[in-house]
């Protein structure tokens, strides 16, 4: 394999088994019955290709201290806390999709359709499980809001 790729007569795994990949970004925060229903029932649908991979970060309305960190390989996905924020830091989505013969535009025509729309009001339930988080202000068992006195 190593002499054709020297001589140019190899052809990439990515050309041969049509491996390609899309990044998705957007500044809105995702709505999350929405996201819920799109990943549960139309990532792995064939739709948009064969979605082998995705992974980045990613905002739900009404988690606005928590970014999100999305894992996907196959049809196991993980969503969890990847960090906490200040509630000034935008909202906003950076994801990376690998898979064969994916539909690109389908892909992130579908994720926008998952996006808050400006204006809209925050769901009454979100259906991703809760993430034990700690917020911005918030102090952990080993932290001392207040002054030690030195003995």
């Amino acid at each position: 394999g190593w002499v054709m790729e020297l001589n140019g007569d190899h052809v990439p795994e990515t050309e041969e088994y049509g491996i390609s990949s899309t990044v998705f970004r957007a500044e809105l925060p995702f709505h999350p019955g929405r996201l819920w229903t799109f990943v549960t029932e139309n990532l792995d649908s064939g739709a948009f290709g064969d979605v082998l991979r995705s992974k980045g970060f990613f905002t739900l309305a009404g988690r606005g201290q928590v970014t999100g960190l999305w894992s996907q390989a196959g049809s196991v996905a993980r969503f969890e806390p990847s960090g906490a924020r200040d509630t000034d830091s935008p909202e906003g989505q950076e994801l990376v999709f690998i898979g064969t013969h994916l539909r690109a535009d389908a892909l992130h025509a579908a994720l926008g359709d998952c996006l808050m729309a400006d204006g809209e009001t925050l769901p009454p339930v979100d259906p991703f499980p809760v993430w034990d988080t700690y917020g911005i202000g918030d102090t952990c068992e080993h932290e001392h809001p207040e002054p030690v006195a030195h003995v």
